[in-house]
């Protein structure tokens, strides 16, 4: 489907807590911080690494993590430039687009100065040598009242599904109505249901979803600010347009000391074929 609802995966006295936190963080000014605008009145924020954010309870649960690990084996960006990487899609399609296309050892990282050296705004995780997934950024989303839908959209365009994976933690109970994710089933592998899904599983769940599949924010006609946590794992080259310091001069370096605390415990779970 290209999403997957991990229910109850945190117990719910524990996320409680956080949206205050989130709050607090979002709406009063923090140093070297910056957050940025988003779709549709949202606004969207890098988090710094430190309590409560940084808790191996909520960045680096087993179930997580491994679908993560093994869910993410397209390695087309890396190496590549965007033309070959659109000619690799145009093939995946015409040949069926079935995921198992992109295991295919042709389809793997090219060796070069890309590879070496990925462009600003495309993912830098890892090294030349290694493949597989690994922990890109995290950021607190808050989406006000009176937010309205947003279009229906993917996180990335190349190089196509499972090159990226999204972690949603609502901090605000989700309910139809106060700004929920609704996702187009398949729609990472080009399919067209003509249907969403709209997910508001119980407070303390994940919401694990390819960034190539397309979906889009709900409005929100509540009455109070909702939030949730947004954390991604990736493939290296990617190309998202965030740079390190796209939320503030000082949030690069958070970013990289989340990637150090939860790539070991992530790196375990990739398949030794895709390492």
């Amino acid at each position: 489907h290209g999403f997957v609802v991990l229910e109850s995966l945190y117990p719910p006295e524990d996320i409680v807590p956080l949206e205050a936190e989130a709050a607090r963080f979002l709406q009063s000014p923090q140093q070297g911080f910056i957050p940025q605008p988003l779709r549709a009145g949202r606004t969207e924020g890098h988090v710094a690494f430190g309590a409560p954010w940084a808790s191996d309870w909520l960045v680096k649960h087993d179930l997580v993590l491994e679908v993560s690990a093994k869910y993410l084996r397209n390695m087309l960006a890396a190496g590549r430039t965007q033309d070959e990487q659109q000619w690799g899609l145009v093939q995946w399609l015409t040949s069926g687009a079935d995921l198992d296309w992109f295991l295919m050892p042709e389809w793997g990282p090219k060796p070069g100065e890309l590879l070496e050296h990925p462009p600003s705004g495309c993912s830098d995780v890892g090294t030349a040598e290694d493949a597989g997934a690994f922990f890109g950024r995290i950021s607190l989303i808050r989406t006000p009242p009176g937010s309205e839908p947003q279009k229906p959209h993917r996180d990335i365009n190349f190089p196509g599904p499972m090159a990226q994976l999204t972690a949603q933690v609502a901090l605000t109970q989700l309910h139809a109505n106060n700004g929920p994710l609704a996702y187009s089933p398949a729609s990472h592998r080009m399919s067209t249901p003509g249907f969403e899904v709209v997910a508001n599983p119980p407070l303390g769940s994940v919401v694990l979803y390819d960034s190539f599949c397309e979906h889009r924010g709900i409005e929100h006609h509540g009455s109070h600010d909702r939030f949730a946590l947004y954390y991604e794992f990736e493939t290296r080259g990617v190309f998202s347009g965030y740079t390190p310091t796209h939320f503030g001069p000082e949030s690069g370096t958070h970013m990289l000391a989340f990637r150090m605390a939860v790539n070991p415990a992530l790196r375990r779970w990739v398949p030794r074929e895709a390492a």
